[in-house]
């Protein structure tokens, strides 16, 4: 009974906690393989990102974008205001934004400047938009917009 005590149990139970090691460890490396793969994805995805900002002008401006687009679309001069802002967002990109407020626009209007100045080519989207009726004047609408793009922190990017 000795023996089995002081020699076997202790043999066993050492293997078990072993094997029990060894099962963490397989989950461990399973885990870290499915991060390795996550993190590629994310590696390429901001490769494609960092390709599609080379494609854009090099001083390219949200804020001088919008109001192009709002000039083509002859919303111009329905501006109340324009905000612009920046945020950090990772160490290569940064958010750049543009709040407005357009008053008594008509309803094609507003959806021929949406048209105009939403643009997955230039990485420009509306993040939020709220929309009112006038109280001047009928039929029309008091919108407030705030778009969104995405710019490389640092040097421009080179075509």
């Amino acid at each position: 009974f000795i023996v089995f005590q002081f020699i076997v149990f202790p043999l066993v139970d050492g293997r078990a906690r072993l094997n029990k090691r060894i099962q963490v460890r397989e989950k461990n490396i399973v885990e870290m393989r499915e991060l390795q793969q996550r993190y590629q994805r994310l590696n390429q995805h901001s490769g494609s990102l960092s390709a599609v900002l080379g494609q854009r002008e090099p001083d390219f401006s949200l804020f001088s974008f919008v109001e192009k687009r709002a000039a083509d679309s002859e919303v111009k001069e329905l501006i109340a205001y324009m905000k612009p802002s920046e945020s950090m967002e990772s160490e290569h990109f940064k958010q750049s934004q543009v709040e407005m407020r357009l008053q008594g626009i008509s309803l094609g209007k507003l959806v021929e400047f949406l048209e105009q100045v939403e643009s997955p080519e230039q990485l420009v989207g509306i993040s939020k938009i709220a929309i009112q009726e006038n109280t001047k004047e009928a039929g029309t609408l008091d919108v407030t917009l705030h778009l969104v793009s995405v710019d490389q922190i640092g040097a421009s990017p080179s075509r």
